[in-house]
């Protein structure tokens, strides 16, 4: 017998930076009826704190929003015209229906909910001339969303976002007055291979459910940044389950022993269920360098024909950092 190995992926609480400037032009017949331009300046809040966001956040998670007044438009177009929002060529491409527009290739998004529209307006989509188009002044709201793999840095800058815009009369500009300013917030936290021991005897294994020895390890999670300020972890089976609840998967490919599995258990020897989130209540925001007691243990299956020879497996270890 011999150990298993954990390995844990990199995952990153990150903390943000956001965006530039364009001019976009359509060519159309809309002209203004009883309207003026509307600049609309998201991010005040952003002077004075940063944005924390982990980097196993799920995708369409909103991680920052901020809510402006407006004003009314009215204006008429002879032709067909493209009314939607034109977003900042440099930040990224959206076109159709598309309601989310990327920011650069940070992993995240951005998109705006108009009040008086009662809709998260799409990028630019053809409507019929109108001698009367219009909406009232209300409230506009801008949510960043994470809409893929955070990048490791982020450097957006404040300034121009887009145009809601009808061919080329332009309605709104909407502007980021600061920044979103991404930084790692995360733990060191190393691979951890354990020696199980090549000591064993068969006959400690006779018995369905039998667990000779209890092998204590620890996950450790060094040089922990500021900004963190929870920490819950999970176990994730490399190899096939063979009771989830129980922690109990089977052994490598690679292994020659039969009859046998590892079951990943807690410090107090409770099994750790997998795909399942544990807080780590150790953790405090003052400290550096932690460790999460865990053991693991060999254990007897009853539905096979025991017989020695390697046995090692493979779990990942992941680690969320809020």
């Amino acid at each position: 017998m011999k150990r298993f190995k954990l390995h844990r992926p990199l995952l990153l609480s990150i903390a943000v930076t956001l965006f530039a400037c364009a001019s976009n032009a359509m060519a159309g017949s809309c002209v203004v009826v009883d309207s003026k331009l509307d600049t609309l300046n998201f991010g005040a809040s952003l002077a004075s704190s940063t944005l924390t966001i982990p980097a196993d956040t799920p995708n369409g998670t909103v991680v920052y929003q901020d809510t402006v007044q407006s004003t009314a438009h009215i204006w008429s177009c002879s032709k067909t015209s493209m009314f939607g929002i034109l977003m900042n060529p440099k930040l990224g491409t959206a076109s159709g229906t598309e309601t989310l527009f990327p920011l650069g290739k940070s992993g995240l998004s951005y998109r705006v909910w108009f009040a008086a529209l009662h809709r998260y307006q799409s990028a630019p989509q053809a409507i019929p001339p109108n001698t009367s188009y219009g909406f009232g002044a209300n409230s506009v709201r801008l949510e960043i969303v994470k809409t893929g793999e955070l990048a490791s840095k982020v450097n957006i800058d404040a300034g121009y976002l887009g145009s809601l815009q009808d061919d080329d009369l332009i309605l709104k500009k909407l502007n980021l007055m600061n920044p979103i300013v991404l930084n790692a917030a995360s733990c060191e936290t190393p691979s951890v291979p354990v020696a199980m021991g090549d000591d064993y005897q068969l006959h400690e294994f006779r018995e369905a459910g039998a667990k000779p020895r209890t092998v204590r390890f620890d996950i450790a999670l060094n040089q922990c940044q500021t900004g963190i300020k929870k920490v819950t972890y999970s176990l994730k089976a490399n190899t096939p389950v063979i009771d989830a609840t129980k922690g109990i998967v089977a052994l490598n490919a690679g292994s020659t022993a039969k009859g046998i599995g590892l079951q990943v258990m807690n410090e107090a020897g409770q099994p750790i269920a997998f795909d399942t989130t544990y807080p780590f209540d150790a953790f405090n925001t003052t400290g550096l360098n932690f460790k999460i007691p865990l053991s693991a243990a060999y254990y007897r299956l009853g539905n096979e024909e025991l017989s020695a020879g390697s046995a090692n497996t493979e779990v990942t270890f992941i680690v969320n950092y809020l």
